[in-house]
């Protein structure tokens, strides 16, 4: 049994409940035919209902970062043969340890949760999101974040963790960066290491953006932080 397309009244609905767990999250007490006991069941729809409302995916990971220690993943785990697209769990989890890599004991939770999870088709991960043939599908298909990549979807979407601060978390692989790279250099002729950061939300470090570029390869013009690159 799979939980269908939600509504808006679903969604607001949905929210309201992931409040009442202690999720950052504001809905309203909306009729719906829906009767969950357990958070792990509010985790799993949310995952799945992730993918026609971006703003779930976001409210999951930052809940999963403040309390996954009281998540029971033998109940998730059960739960996930229910949903429609469990992959989306591994796309929650890739965001968790990209924000908090040097946690031990939430990597052996993450882990477990996502054990003999196979990645899907390639596909988008955010339905209607993009318009077929568009610019911004093209981008989301050739400069996809990792997170998504290895679960088999498509986008480039970053996360925000910190509404404070506006931290943000994602990782772009080696293929989707020279991707990035192309493309900033069919806009431009010449850039410099500060344009390619920016446009990367600064998620890697100047020396790796440096390899980056050398590898492309495009050669630079001048010295230091002024250099300009151009291929």
């Amino acid at each position: 049994m799979s939980w269908g397309i939600p509504t808006s009244a679903h969604l607001s609905r949905l929210y309201y409940e992931l409040g009442r767990w202690g999720a950052r999250s504001v809905g309203e007490k909306k009729k719906w035919r829906y009767r969950f006991e357990t958070k792990e069941e509010l985790i799993a729809v949310a995952a799945d209902w992730s993918r026609y409302d971006p703003r779930l995916l976001q409210i999951l990971v930052q809940w999963g970062l403040e309390s996954w220690t009281t998540w029971h993943p033998v109940l998730i785990r059960s739960v996930m043969k229910r949903m429609t697209t469990p992959q989306t769990v591994g796309v929650v989890a890739g965001f968790m340890t990209t924000a908090n890599p040097l946690d031990r004991e939430l990597e052996l939770f993450l882990n477990y949760l996502i054990a003999d999870l196979k990645p899907v088709s390639p596909q988008f991960y955010f339905f209607d999101l993009y318009l077929p043939g568009s610019r911004l599908a093209e981008r989301a298909a050739k400069e996809s974040l990792e997170e998504f990549k290895q679960w088999g979807f498509l986008s480039r979407e970053r996360v925000l963790i910190d509404a404070k601060t506006k931290k943000g978390v994602g990782s772009w692989d080696p293929e989707s960066r020279r991707h990035i790279l192309k493309r900033l250099f069919q806009r431009r002729r010449q850039i410099q290491i500060s344009d390619y950061l920016e446009e990367l939300q600064y998620s890697i470090s100047r020396q790796q953006a440096l390899l980056d570029l050398k590898n492309l390869p495009a050669k630079p013009q001048g010295e230091g932080r002024s250099a300009f690159w151009s291929i």
